[in-house]
């Protein structure tokens, strides 16, 4: 299993070799790097002598002899370790300069975060979740929600992530405390205040609820044990964890409840502290899943998943983060209303998600479903505010994320569309394993909507990189609606079916925190990423 490991020790220098077969892995998966950053790529375990550093594509990313990687240009390049003792390898994905927007991580990744639980732990952001596969296909065959493991990832300014590698395999759960679960589900975690170890609270497809421990936040997590309330194990899914600022530790399950673990083992229930949160709850649209805690200042939140109206006459929808406020952490609570929603969304099946604060803001994570593919989900960041009393303004879903407004020469993902003229449906949204994503408009009238951007003063030209068979296609650009203010169109040219960016003209468009839409006639059209320049 890889673990990420502190900055200092990631700088330090490796005292410990080995030419033999001792167990060793690089301490991370992937990482993002602007040009001109370096990163040292670390080793867990016995460090093999006469270790073989190798870049696939030294234009990209370079390494030297001690695992340091310098940024070169924008791209994708593997860092490769070799022991030349053995041919036993290991290796990162280096991915240089994708630009912070929704969804967080390259689709060059191939990591699908889903049911995401953020923490902040000395001051670094992990995104604890489960694991979706690319198309929801399993290695087993089987098309089904997750996978059998669980990775973490981690930044220290939400624009640059790390992938750390495997936190948690099924396969290493006992089978009397898994059972016949074949996928992992949604997790939480948190650090116990006594210890300062960390525990996972999670859970497989079958019900099964238990605990782990590890001594860093991205694992690997051991010693598997039920949680139990009265001696008996728990049918639920998706547990979420609050430790309070008394060190009392709380969960939360579907099953709608709240209560206390017992401080002397965290695996155990304490029972006479079992609260219902039903009653507090709205049944037009029905409680889900997906029960995360929270505390800002005195304020208690109790975050869970809505269903779309009610499951027997609109079948299974989650797609509503809703949320409920209490001055107790066991209550009672009064029901707030939302705070994000994808139904509208391709694809949507579920939301789920949380906030946390970092660096003296909020931030909200959530997933959404990769429109075209089956079950597959990808994490999302949004800048969160509260008002006076505590309560929270709706959150759009976005399409620049962390940064708040794309500007001038930001290049924009075609694929991180937050609206689609196709509603729920896949409709014009491609995607190919490995690979960034774009829009395919196959119908005239078809519009992709992108959230949000910000010109105080305005742009000149706008680059797209286009895809077309035929000359003649037309593609407009319109603020605040699909037939909102025409600020850019152009005539297409016959690419040949190949990518080619093109440079248009724009009109006056000054723009405040606005969505922009791509519209097109004359189908078919594809694009793959467009920047506004000055």
């Amino acid at each position: 299993m890889k673990r990420a490991i502190s900055l200092l020790t990631a700088l330090s220098v490796l005292v410990s070799c080995g030419t033999g077969n001792e167990p060793w892995s690089l301490d991370r998966d992937a990482t993002m790097l602007d040009a001109g950053d370096r990163v040292r790529i670390n080793v867990s375990g016995t460090v093999p002598r006469g270790l073989v550093w190798t870049s696939t594509d030294g234009k990209v990313a370079q390494v030297d002899d001690r695992g340091e990687v310098l940024a070169m240009a924008n791209g994708d390049a593997w860092i490769m370790a070799s022991n030349p003792h053995t041919g036993a390898k290991d290796s990162c994905l280096v991915t240089v300069g994708y630009e912070a927007q929704n969804p967080i991580l390259p689709p060059t990744w191939d990591l699908y975060i889903a049911d995401g639980e953020p923490h902040v732990f000395d001051g670094r952001m992990y995104i604890f979740g489960s694991r979706d596969n690319y198309d929801g296909l399993g290695s087993d065959g089987r098309v089904e929600w997750c996978s059998d493991n669980y990775h973490v990832i981690w930044s220290d300014d939400l624009l640059h992530w790390t992938d750390a590698g495997e936190a948690l395999n099924l396969k290493d759960v006992p089978e009397e405390v898994k059972g016949d679960g074949i996928r992992l589900w949604a997790p939480d975690v948190f650090r116990d205040p006594r210890t300062g170890k960390y525990h996972m609270a999670t859970c497989t497809n079958n019900g099964k609820v238990f605990l782990l421990d590890a001594d860093r936040p991205e694992g690997p997590y051991s010693n598997a044990r039920t949680i139990t309330l009265n001696g008996q194990e728990l049918g639920h899914i998706d547990p979420g964890i609050l430790v309070d600022d008394d060190g009392k530790v709380y969960l939360a399950l579907p099953s709608f409840i709240v209560a206390q673990l017992d401080p002397d083992d965290y695996a155990r229930i304490l029972p006479e502290t079992v609260r219902d949160m039903t009653p507090f709850m709205p049944t037009d649209n029905e409680p889900f899943e997906g029960p995360s805690l929270r505390k800002r200042g005195d304020t208690y939140y109790y975050i869970y998943i809505q269903n779309t109206g009610k499951v027997a006459e609109n079948g299974a929808v989650p797609t509503r983060m809703a949320y409920l406020t209490a001055k107790q952490p066991l209550g009672p609570y009064t029901y707030q209303g939302l705070i994000v929603t994808n139904h509208n969304y391709p694809n949507a099946g579920n939301v789920h998600g949380s906030f946390e604060p970092f660096q003296g803001k909020y931030w909200l994570q959530y997933h959404k479903s990769v429109p075209g593919l089956r079950l597959t989900r990808v994490p999302n960041l949004e800048p969160m505010v509260f008002n006076e009393d505590g309560t929270i303004p709706e959150v759009k879903m976005s399409t620049s994320g962390v940064r708040g407004a794309f500007g001038t020469g930001d290049t924009v993902q075609a694929g991180g569309a937050v609206e689609y003229s196709t509603g729920r449906k896949p409709g014009i949204y491609q995607l190919k394993k490995g690979a960034y994503s774009y829009v395919s408009f196959q119908e005239d009238g078809q519009w992709a909507c992108y959230r949000y951007f910000s010109f105080p003063e305005a742009p000149k030209s706008l680059t797209l990189s286009i895809f077309t068979g035929s000359p003649g296609g037309v593609l407009e650009v319109r603020k605040g609606s699909p037939d909102g203010p025409l600020i850019a169109s152009a005539t297409l040219p016959d690419t040949g079916w190949k990518w080619k960016e093109i440079t248009i003209p724009v009109q006056d468009a000054v723009l405040d925190r606005e969505d922009l839409y791509l519209v097109a006639s004359r189908a078919p059209l594809s694009v793959r990423y467009f920047r506004f320049g000055s």
